[in-house]
């Protein structure tokens, strides 16, 4: 698992505004915490769900079908959250986020942590 790629992600039961079922989302936790996971007792990964209802904006990063990603979808920067690694389908990459790609969700990101 590496920052920039895409699987499925078992978000649970919808509550309240927030995203469940299984849905694509991206890897944006480091590089550095994903590799050594499996060393550490609390397993949390930094992922951010996908939607394939289309609205833009500020807070969205479009992302166009390819490779196993199914259908057009939308990363949801501000639906930021850490799961437990379990819920996260990794023998099944979906796809990997191109440098200019990666790079429109940090700063998206960056401007709505107010950073």
């Amino acid at each position: 698992m590496k920052r920039g790629e895409i699987y499925l992600v078992n978000f649970g039961k919808k509550y309240n505004s927030e995203f469940g079922k299984i849905r694509p989302a991206l890897i944006i936790q480091n590089d550095i915490a994903n590799r050594n996971i499996d060393k550490v007792e609390f397993k949390g990964v930094t992922v951010i769900p996908m939607s394939t209802n289309i609205f833009g904006g500020d807070l969205r990063v479009k992302i166009i079908c390819r490779d196993k990603l199914q259908k057009t979808s939308e990363i949801c920067i501000n639906e930021l959250c850490t799961l437990d690694m379990s819920r996260i389908k990794l023998d099944d990459l979906l796809t990997t986020l191109t440098t200019d790609e990666l790079q429109e969700v940090e700063n998206k990101l960056l401007k709505h942590l107010g950073c």
